[in-house]
C-alpha cells in the first residue's frame, strides 16, 4: 500500500510526522522515531518570548547596579553582546537533528511580535 503523501512541499512516505515535542530534544529519541518510521519529525519549539525575557534578565543583571559603587562594571558589553543560548541551542539540535536523520526534520517557531521574529526564522532556515 502506497502512503506517500505531500506536506508543507515535502513528499513524505507516509503522514506519520510527530509533532512539536520534547521527543525531538534528544538525538537517540528522534532516531527512534524515525526507525518507528517517522516520516519527518516536527522540532520542539522555539518561543520568542522565552528569547524576549532571557534579554530582559540578562539586561537587568548586567545594567541595575552599573554605577551604585566605584566598581568598574559598567565596562561589561552590552547585552546584543552576547549570544542569545536558547536560540543558539536551537539551532545546534536542529543543525545536530538534519545531519543525523535520513527524514526531513521542521523547525517550529512561536512568534509575538510583528517583523522582530523574521530575524530568527531566517537563521533556523539557515541551519
Amino acid at each position: 500500500m502506497d502512503l506517500t503523501t505531500r506536506y508543507m512541499g515535502l513528499t513524505l512516505k507516509n503522514p506519520i510526522v510527530p509533532s512539536a515535542s520534547p521527543l525531538s530534544a534528544s538525538l537517540d529519541m528522534a532516531k527512534r522515531l524515525e526507525d518507528a518510521g517517522a516520516s519527518a519529525i516536527v522540532m520542539y519549539s522555539l518561543f520568542e518570548e522565552q528569547i524576549m525575557r532571557h534579554t530582559q534578565e540578562l539586561d537587568y543583571y548586567l545594567t541595575t547596579y552599573n554605577e551604585s559603587y566605584a566598581e568598574a562594571n559598567s565596562y561589561f558589553p552590552e547585552p546584543d553582546k552576547f549570544f542569545n543560548y536558547d536560540a543558539d541551542g536551537y539551532l545546534e539540535q536542529l543543525h545536530l537533528l538534519k545531519e543525523s536523520l535520513d527524514i526531513p526534520v521542521i523547525a517550529s517557531l512561536n512568534g509575538v511580535s510583528v517583523g522582530g521574529w523574521m530575524n530568527h526564522a531566517k537563521k533556523i532556515e539557515e541551519a
